[in-house]
């Protein structure tokens, strides 16, 4: 494939270097690594290109942008100058942008494991055993969960959803899993089936789950290894993707592993927006596994502001997305944003709402003090926006996984087995840490007789709104997707609307398709 194809014939210090400042090493050598503490340089360079790029194209932001252009949760404003939404999905700068990068990541991954396989197992004499478990199987361990990490963004991105029980032999994306050595592999590579890359993305995270430590230790691990996938961000990515492979039960065992294992590392003892508010090394409780903008030798992730209020110290101009008009009214915050803007309680005494959330109104129709759409005619009615993003400047940690995410997805698979007890507790935990008792007085608990899985699907919404989570969810819980805003009815969560088409420098120069 052309991306893939890109890599060929760029230096291997190219490929493993990016932003080294960032993970305070130097920038490393051609391989073979002669050492452990060279080789930890590989990991380094997928999480650089998983993380940064240039300021308007990073992997994890172009993904959160399409895929909330998906969700049912989400308006968009139509406006094809920005090519933001699905109406223009064929030609999103932000896919072809994405598969480009996210093969790089593949690819610096799948070097270090040849490295690896090529010297069975061991390219390294001498290690003692501590090292070989702290520093070598990590770093093993991290380059397995990065590429997986890549590869599940790819799937769900292009990808058809995955059917339990089902054929699943629909040719999805190039699956390479070893370094392309000439431009020939380069342009035929494997190509994937559904069943294929979930099978790889799973053994992936299996694998760094195996090989990961639980925590950070600085009297064993390199001090850049502080910021990066430890087991439970592992675990975490097993939940979404046994989730999307319709395994629930598993699922939920890697659920109860996060929330009841995680010896006092992440609780939801802080208001939701310690976990957006970080511009240091410190991390929110809540966060599992974090974009670390704080160094400010990176490149801010600018087209965040796509999806929130602010653009640093600055009010954004440019917001693209707003809370879908038809959520707003299901989940209550307003009555009918179209004729009535009063914001009822619900939305008041929500933490949520007021720290992470913004109202938004039309031009020439707000009072003074009132955040408005500056571009008149865009959009004409009032809308509530997020404001999770840049809370303290362009240089704000941005949260990749959280523990908010593992409690809500417990909730729905304890649901669905037949503990409403164990699914409104999930449930209420999440709820409790939003309530603001000030505004609402004493917390009133969904009870075991009130829970429904629509409840519990609100409550998602709001929690993970413009996080890129709602079209992953609904396709792994295996529901018909409503259309939101875009119209009546549904879609099947297998519809051909959510796979987006393989970029054209793609098709052009991929044999194998």
């Amino acid at each position: 494939m052309n991306a893939y194809k890109k890599i060929v014939g760029i230096s291997i210090a190219l490929l493993t270097s990016s932003c080294a400042d960032f993970f305070e090493l130097d920038r490393p050598p051609e391989p073979p690594w002669l050492t452990v503490t060279e080789f930890e340089r590989a990991p380094i360079g997928g999480y650089a290109s998983l993380f940064s790029g240039h300021e308007w194209n990073m992997a994890w932001v172009n993904e959160r942008i399409v895929k909330s252009s998906m969700g049912d949760d989400v308006g968009f404003v139509e406006n094809d100058e920005w090519a933001y939404s699905r109406k223009t999905k064929e030609f999103n700068k932000y896919t072809e942008r994405n598969m480009s990068q996210l093969y790089r990541v593949v690819a610096i991954a799948n070097n270090a494991l040849d490295f690896v396989e090529e010297r069975n197992g061991m390219p390294f004499v001498g290690l003692s055993g501590a090292d070989l478990t702290n520093n070598f199987n990590r770093i093993v361990g991290e380059l397995y969960f990065i590429r997986g990490y890549a590869y599940y963004i790819l799937q769900t991105t292009f990808g058809h959803a995955y059917v339990p029980g089902g054929d699943n032999t629909t040719i999805d994306i190039p699956l390479p899993t070893t370094f392309a050595k000439n431009s020939q592999e380069a342009r035929n590579p494997k190509m994937g089936t559904t069943q294929e890359v979930y099978d790889l993305i799973l053994s992936d995270f299996q694998k760094a789950k195996e090989l990961l430590p639980l925590v950070y230790d600085g009297t064993k691990h390199h001090p850049s290894y502080q910021i990066r996938a430890n087991r439970f961000a592992a675990a975490a990515m097993l939940v979404r993707t046994y989730l999307q492979r319709g395994e629930y039960d598993k699922a939920k065992d890697e659920c109860d592993f996060i929330i009841d294992q995680n010896e006092g590392q992440f609780d939801l003892t802080e208001d939701p927006i310690e976990a957006f508010n970080k511009n240091s090394i410190a991390r929110g409780r809540e966060v599992i596994f974090y974009a670390p903008f704080y160094n400010v030798d990176l490149p801010p992730p600018s087209h965040l502001s796509v999806l929130n209020q602010n653009w640093g110290t600055s009010i954004c101009g440019w917001v693209e997305t707003h809370m879908a008009i038809s959520t707003v009214k299901r989940i209550g915050f307003m009555n009918d944003p179209l004729t009535d803007t009063t914001l009822n309680l619900m939305a008041k005494r929500d933490k949520r709402f007021q720290q992470l959330m913004a109202v938004r109104y039309p031009a020439g129709k707000h009072l003074p003090g009132q955040l408005f759409e500056t571009r008149a005619g865009v959009n004409d009615i009032t809308t509530i926006i997020t404001n999770k993003y840049y809370r303290r400047g362009l240089f704000t940690n941005v949260p990749l996984i959280r523990l908010a995410e593992i409690y809500l997805t417990r909730s729905i698979l304890r649901f669905r087995d037949n503990d409403a007890t164990g699914a409104a507790n999930d449930l209420n935990s999440v709820r409790r840490r939003a309530w603001d008792a000030i505004i609402g007085g004493d917390f009133i608990p969904i009870t075991t007789g009130e829970i429904t899985e629509q409840i519990i699907n609100d409550e998602r919404v709001i929690e993970l709104l413009n996080e890129g989570d709602r079209i992953d969810y609904l396709r792994g819980i295996k529901i018909p997707i409503p259309k939101g805003d875009r119209g009546p009815g549904t879609d099947p969560f297998t519809s051909e609307d959510f796979v987006w088409a393989l970029p054209n420098n793609e098709l052009n120069f991929n044999d194998g398709i």
